[in-house]
């Protein structure tokens, strides 16, 4: 069955072959020139260089979006546990176990009142949704938050990130030229930054989700509904 996510891939698949045509036509197009066929090259160069500067410009946006998690309309994005290290000094162990991708497992040592998980979100334009350009995302970091900013001024504060390896195409390509085509494409609707945080407590267990709003925590054990309802 043809899915949404061949759909997507088609974006990073077409563009090359287009691009790849594209060189075809300049290797031909020098190679007449070297005959001193004049004519023949400029035609040749005329038409292969737009398709190669085309194609490769989708193929890197196209590339670009499939660093992001995709969605459609709301993720499991992952399970979060929390073990106390030492109650007095407010520190605890973060057991983070993505659901949104490979299985991954991930610990972060805070100190607070709450744990804090941030996002970055990419929400395209209505006729690329249709396309197959879902609302994209991927995690950021998890930290430490207090209660209040009074709580929290002077004390440390702790973070892990979420984020892993920069993708290939990242390391590839400037990351300011891949801003600059993505804005040309005018595919994006907006890009912003989202947060959910739940309190700390030894025991407790939540589900993060990813909505068409953003980040959003959920208690699933007692514990951690209890602590959540008794947070000032």
């Amino acid at each position: 069955m043809f899915s949404f996510m061949a759909l997507g891939w088609a974006w990073v698949v077409v563009p090359f072959v287009v691009a790849a045509l594209g060189v075809i036509l300049l290797l031909r197009g020098f190679r007449h020139l070297g005959q001193g066929s004049g004519g023949r090259a400029v035609g040749h160069f005329a038409v292969g260089t737009p398709l190669t500067l085309v194609g490769l410009g989708v193929a890197l946006v196209a590339l670009n979006t499939q660093s992001f998690a995709r969605l459609t309309h709301e993720n499991n994005v992952a399970d979060v546990s929390v073990k106390a290290l030492d109650p007095a000094q407010q520190t605890y162990r973060v057991t983070i176990h993505r659901l949104d991708g490979p299985d991954q497992t991930l610990t972060c040592d805070l100190q607070g009142d709450e744990w804090e998980m941030s996002a970055r979100v990419q929400k395209w334009k209505p006729w690329a949704n249709v396309l197959g350009l879902d609302t994209t995302y991927t995690l950021d970091q998890v930290g430490n938050k207090y209660y209040t900013a009074e709580r929290g001024n002077g004390r440390p504060i702790t973070a892990c990130d979420l984020r892993g390896p920069e993708p290939l195409v990242d390391q590839w390509v400037p990351r300011s030229w891949l801003v600059w085509l993505v804005g040309q494409s005018y595919t994006e609707q907006r890009r912003f930054g989202s947060a959910a945080y739940m309190p700390l407590a030894d025991g407790a267990q939540y589900r993060v989700v990813m909505t068409q709003a953003g980040l959003n925590a959920e208690p699933e054990n007692d514990i951690a509904r209890g602590a959540n309802a008794a947070r000032p």
